[in-house]
């Protein structure tokens, strides 16, 4: 049995695959969680965006995890992107084909682009996109805006608010589904694979008709597994 870990700024994704299909996955942000249920695993890939939690995990494991490699992935970009945006693309590529945008939605909401690499050495090729705020940080960040707007539970309202909790949610409805739509128009997403993943994903996919795939950075993980075992 091989684990994917996929650490994020809120919760560990994790997942456990026999002959590449996906078992049984967990979200949670309980450290002791990850490590029952991983129990029993051969070897554990890490895909991370957080080092300090990383680490964390790999002090409480009892051997070393597998970094993610990301030198599969061609980096068409000015900085280094998280490994979670790398197995997305690993992952997209194998689900839906290339070229293709992946909309991945959690405590931040990213979109990027992903195209055939230009070397034979590379699996994907990754061309950057866009970053959002994720849907509970957009609420968080608009209740501490004001002391008279309400703290509210996080929701898209696609009609005129007719109280502050509506418009509050119909804001939300214009700034982020509103968002994701134009930078979508601006990537030409139509000539390309759509696909929504991530903890928030499915709530987002259902406003463009789109694949919603929760465990696509999971099995872009073992992917990337494969490639180096």
């Amino acid at each position: 049995m091989v684990g994917i870990l996929d650490i994020g700024n809120t919760n560990f994704h994790c997942g456990r695959f026999e002959s590449n299909s996906l078992k049984e996955e967990k979200r949670t942000a309980d450290t002791a969680e990850v490590k029952d249920f991983f129990s029993g695993a051969d070897r554990i890939l890490c895909i991370s965006v957080v080092p300090a939690k990383k680490k964390l995990i790999n002090d409480i494991l009892d051997y070393s995890m597998i970094s993610f490699p990301s030198g599969l992935v061609e980096i068409d970009y000015n900085s280094k992107p998280g490994e979670d945006r790398l197995a997305n693309g690993l992952g997209v590529m194998e689900l839906a084909g290339l070229p293709a945008t992946v909309v991945d939605c959690g405590s931040t909401i990213t979109i990027d682009l992903y195209g055939e690499p230009s070397e034979s050495k590379f699996l994907v090729k990754f061309e950057g996109g866009a970053i959002l705020p994720g849907l509970s940080p957009y609420f968080f960040s608009v209740a501490n805006a004001g002391r008279l707007l309400p703290n509210i539970g996080p929701g898209f309202l696609d009609k005129q608010g007719k109280n502050t909790e509506e418009c509050i949610k119909f804001g939300a409805y214009g700034s982020l589904i509103g968002g994701i739509k134009e930078i979508l128009r601006m990537l030409n997403y139509k000539d390309k694979h759509l696909i929504f993943t991530g903890g928030d994903g499915k709530v987002f996919s259902e406003y463009f008709n789109a694949q919603y795939d929760s465990s696509l950075t999971l099995k872009g993980g073992v992917i990337a597994y494969n490639e180096i075992s």
